[in-house]
């Protein structure tokens, strides 16, 4: 487990609760993806996991029998439900390598019924060696309908001393019987200094530039900020923000960004610009001095909207980013 940043209030929230003995038996954790909430997940977990020993606040430290269970994904009172490999090719890497070592096109659509369904032998016993039980389901929102109603017949009955927690990024496409059963805990992003601190721990060979950058690109996300150091983001963005600052007129930085995104071996880096060149154009508009121009808004609606399709419609990778960055440059004419 990691150490923990920001979200002082969800855990205020969580620990009250117990310290009280009103700990309801379902939460729901909402924001948006990469704040956080599955860590905030896993250390409640470890939390109710070493109750017995009466612990007062959330801590990261392992060396204790709880964690050393859950970090080897062997606590007899503790399930994680997410959504497993999409053939046999894949379940057979996830047994060799792990289910963290799939890559997103490698994972089933859903969250299976019979996933559900396998949790109900932990039900029907006391706990094992803990106080308490503790599933976790991350996402909710992965649920395929027959999960989601299977789930809710424990949430509705919930079993004795088991705690849900439902990680969701988009709570209100719950089921309203999910929610109206749950206690929501809602999570915001994270200031600049929680995340300097985090992204400083995590990958501590960052530069300070390299650094400030990914504060700004993680907008409040750690696992926004973390995904983009791990694939060079920052390189790519340093370039986008000279081409809104210059306008670029030669096309120097332009055919550049395009030739580092053009490759097959630069999925991940495209996909992750194709997320974050909509949100350049934003700021620039937003922190401009002169007065915006709707012409300035519709370079954002346009580039937002080539991001949205560059991938389901399997445009051309180089003509897609050139483009980008014209309506990057174009800011510089449009007086933004």
């Amino acid at each position: 487990m990691t150490s923990y940043y920001g979200h002082d209030r969800p855990r205020e929230i969580f620990c009250q609760s117990f310290a009280r003995d009103k700990l309801h038996h379902a939460w729901i954790l909402a924001g948006d993806k990469g704040l956080g909430k599955a860590t905030f997940a896993q250390q409640a977990a470890h939390f109710l996991l070493n109750s017995r020993n009466r612990p007062t606040v959330f801590s990261d430290a392992q060396d204790d029998e709880a964690g050393h269970l859950l970090a080897a994904g062997s606590h007899p009172d503790f399930r994680l439900l997410r959504r497993g490999p999409k053939a046999d090719k894949e379940e057979k890497k996830a047994r060799d390598n792990g289910l963290d070592s799939l890559e997103e096109h490698e994972l089933a659509r859903n969250i299976k019924v019979d996933q559900i369904r396998a949790l109900q032998p932990l039900f029907q016993n006391q706990a094992s060696i803990s106080e308490y039980r503790v599933v976790i389901i991350d996402a909710a929102d992965d649920l395929e309908r027959g999960g989601a109603n299977a789930i809710l017949k424990n949430l509705e009955e919930p079993p004795k001393k088991t705690i849900f927690f439902l990680i969701s990024h988009m709570p209100d496409r719950l089921l309203p019987t999910i929610r109206s059963r749950c206690q929501m805990l809602r999570f915001d992003p994270l200031a600049d200094v929680d995340m300097r601190a985090l992204l400083k721990k995590a990958a501590p060979k960052l530069n300070e530039a390299d650094l400030e950058a990914l504060v700004i690109a993680g907008e409040g996300s750690p696992g926004r900020a973390l995904q983009y150091s791990e694939i060079g983001l920052a390189e790519l963005e340093a370039i986008a923000r000279e081409i809104i600052k210059t306008g670029d007129r030669d096309n120097r930085l332009k055919s550049e960004l395009a030739r580092k995104l053009a490759l097959k071996a630069a999925t991940p880096r495209y996909r992750a610009f194709l997320e974050r060149a909509p949100s350049l154009i934003a700021e620039q508009i937003k922190t401009a001095q002169l007065p915006r121009s709707m012409k300035s808004i519709e370079k954002w609606h346009e580039a937002s909207e080539l991001a949205t399709v560059a991938i389901p419609k399997a445009l051309d990778n180089q003509a897609v980013i050139f483009r980008l960055g014209c309506l990057m440059g174009d800011l510089v004419s449009t007086g933004q």
